[in-house]
């Protein structure tokens, strides 16, 4: 009797087997990360921190960004996957070519419960909201053209004293690295363990052309606790999105909230620059929140170097718009909203009450 078939049988059976635990393993990984007090204490303070905390301690030593070398390295993969499996069909070596998926499938399943682990959690956990000393308030329009008034006042003050170069942006007072220093020292002066209290080097993304054709002005990866930040951006854009980076790195996923970490940190710091950035963002933000009048008022309250600022940048944007960057935002937010954030990419935008409270809260 030929027992090669059966062999072989047995050996499918093994694999979808492996396979199918796998799978239930990391369905069960997600499904915990869904409950708040879970997600809270057994992962964003426990699993997640300690693990993140490890790789962090390896990838803050390189000098390089990691996530690069690893979107590179998939694009090429992907393209020597879908050229293997177009040879092998047309070569009819189907038990090559199931071979081929079951290890792809094992990869995928790998790298969907490493996300269940390293980041999934934190899109359950509690709100960053009391952990940067703000408050719940109310939100009126009186408030929100309050809040406006009084931060273009503070960034038209701080604009009248910015050096700038010849086409009106203003000049960077540190270095990447200085720059990521003072951000981390900055995130040590929340208290009460919400953040990860470990240092993160950012990484300033060599590909960061490309990135911006994407529409992308950083990225934190997880897998390899990797905060990356578009060094082609405009110059008053650098510490409010490092901050930002950083803040996914620290245990915040929501996008909105890690606008509102840049934001108190930036506004709050003892620098003049990182003040400058947070307001810039918050101005733009606030305005946009207004109806057309205030809108109309307050931007014509604001100085023309910041005016001219905010052309500059509206440029910079525009040139590397096109179907690559619409793209891009539709994976982004189809990704934001199946981790739970319904309203998916206009997540970024939705810091408005944030905003208000620590207006509130500086104003006294």
């Amino acid at each position: 009797m030929d027992m090669k078939p059966l062999a072989a049988e047995r050996a499918r059976t093994s694999r979808a087997l492996k396979f199918w635990i796998f799978a239930l393993f990391a369905a069960l990984v997600f499904l915990l990360a869904k409950i708040p007090l879970v997600a809270e204490y057994v992962f964003a303070r426990g699993i997640t921190r300690g693990l993140s905390w490890f790789i962090n301690g390896i990838t803050n030593f390189l000098p390089f960004s990691l996530y690069e070398c690893a979107a590179v390295l998939l694009v090429l993969g992907a393209a020597a996957l879908l050229a293997g499996s177009v040879y092998l069909l047309s070569k009819k070596r189907f038990a090559r070519f199931r071979t081929w998926m079951y290890r792809t499938g094992l990869a995928l399943l790998a790298v969907l419960l490493a996300f269940g682990v390293l980041y999934s959690p934190l899109y359950s956990r509690g709100s960053a909201f009391t952990a940067l000393g703000l408050s719940e308030t109310e939100l009126t329009e009186e408030k929100i053209v309050a809040a406006a008034e009084y931060y273009v006042d503070r960034l038209n003050t701080l604009a009248s004293r910015a050096d700038r170069d010849e086409e009106g942006n203003i000049l960077p007072t540190k270095t990447f690295g200085e720059l990521a220093r003072e951000v981390n020292s900055e995130f040590r002066s929340f208290k009460g363990g919400y953040f990860a209290s470990f240092e993160v080097r950012p990484k300033a993304v060599a590909l960061s052309v490309p990135m911006s054709y994407l529409g992308i002005t950083g990225i934190y990866f997880p897998f390899f606790a990797e905060a990356n930040v578009n060094v082609n951006i405009p110059a008053y854009e650098l510490p409010f999105t490092m901050a930002h980076e950083i803040a996914h790195a620290k245990g915040v996923s929501s996008e909105s909230e890690a606008n509102l970490t840049a934001y108190v940190l930036c506004i709050c710091a003892d620098d003049a620059y990182l003040n400058y950035s947070g307001l810039m963002r918050a101005v733009s933000n606030l305005l946009n929140a207004l109806p057309d009048e205030e809108y109309e008022r307050l931007r014509g309250r604001l100085y023309p170097e910041v005016l001219q600022e905010y052309r500059n940048a509206n440029e910079h944007y525009a040139k590397y718009e096109g179907a690559i960057d619409t793209i891009s935002t539709f994976f982004n937010d189809l990704f934001l909203k199946s981790n739970g954030i319904a309203s998916g990419t206009r997540n970024y935008g939705e810091t408005t009450q944030g905003l208000v409270a620590l207006y509130e809260r500086l104003a006294g």
